[in-house]
């Protein structure tokens, strides 16, 4: 963007109503000015909260929870003592509805598994999965596509049409059936949620390098380029210093609204058996469970189900504020 006479200063600089309009401060309060993007990025942190806290140590989690109990309720919460843990026969029994059911108790406010475990437990641990996951798969798409998005617009050519056919080969496959085959393949018919990770990211560097190579398609023209062309910087680091850069906006948005549908797709592999298999708490694997149960106690379904819609929906709440803060026709 051109900046006219009256945007400068009388030094001849940009003035500071220009250079507010730039920069991580000004796009964070361009995003918390808009309510559904505010309330967006609070769902966003406080799955990353309760996923990092779960993380770091599970001991001081079962603590807090514990002394919450204390004051708030006559039992003590049995939760984060471990995920997985089965009790064993006569300590409590399987498939317990949750506190507000006339069945329920207060022990376990979400109710049980078939296997006695606290569901709260694993909703909370299903977070730390599932949201890794989704941040991981996203991540190895958007450098991926980057990288290749990148030298394939920059340099153009025979390189720009061997890369792009590379790229729209991938992109022409079913994203489902190429994970799945990918996972089967490569784990040697056990399905493991590491390869699935893996094949989420591949099918997702298509889409990024596309959109990295129309920007860079763009920037590549402009006079700062050329500029360093002319003084003998290495292409390598033109595209590192300058290109990337002044490239990055769109695919962040593209990347923060990718790891909602990450999360999604992830838990459709883990509902197939593709994805975490048992005993790992995670919600697509929750949902393969509990849709035996959908007459005795449905509350198994909606738990995770309700879990996986949160936190996709504040994942797209806060790509598109971030996508109306960095977009340049609405900085006037």
């Amino acid at each position: 963007m051109a900046i006219g006479e009256s945007q400068l200063d009388g030094d001849g600089g940009p003035s500071e109503d220009v250079e507010a309009q730039f920069g991580w401060r000004y796009t964070f309060g361009k995003v918390m000015q808009d309510t559904t993007a505010r309330w967006g990025l609070y769902v966003v942190a406080f799955v990353l909260f309760v996923s990092a806290y779960t993380m770091v140590d599970s001991n001081l989690s079962r603590l807090t929870f514990g002394a919450i109990s204390d004051f708030a309720m006559a039992e003590a919460l049995p939760i984060f003592d471990h995920p997985e843990r089965i009790p064993p026969p006569g300590e409590i029994e399987g498939n317990v509805p949750p506190a507000f059911h006339v069945d329920g108790t207060l022990s376990h406010p979400l109710g049980t598994d078939p296997d006695g475990r606290d569901y709260f437990t694993r909703i909370v641990y299903g977070a730390q999965v599932s949201v890794s996951v989704g941040i991981v798969s996203t991540l190895i798409g958007f450098v991926g596509g980057t990288i290749v998005g990148a030298v394939s617009g920059f340099y153009g050519g025979r390189v720009d049409d061997v890369l792009m056919r590379l790229v729209e080969t991938v992109y022409a496959i079913p994203p489902l059936i190429l994970i799945i085959v990918f996972t089967v393949f490569i784990s040697g018919g056990t399905p493991d949620i590491t390869y699935a990770i893996i094949g989420v990211g591949i099918t997702f560097i298509p889409v990024f390098a596309r959109i990295i190579r129309s920007e860079v398609l763009s920037v590549r023209e402009m006079d700062y380029i050329e500029a360093a062309k002319a003084s003998g910087v290495k292409n390598r680091n033109i595209i590192r210093r300058h290109v990337i850069p002044n490239s990055f906006a769109p695919v962040l948005v593209y990347a923060t609204l990718q790891i909602g549908v990450t999360i999604l797709i992830v838990a459709g592999l883990s509902f197939l058996g593709f994805g975490a298999q048992p005993p790992t708490p995670d919600w697509g694997q929750m949902l393969n469970v509990s849709h035996g149960y959908m007459h005795s106690n449905v509350w198994l379904s909606i738990w995770p189900g309700l879990a996986i819609l949160v936190t996709i929906m504040g994942f797209n709440l806060f790509g598109d504020g971030l996508q109306d803060a960095l977009d340049p026709r609405t900085n006037d």
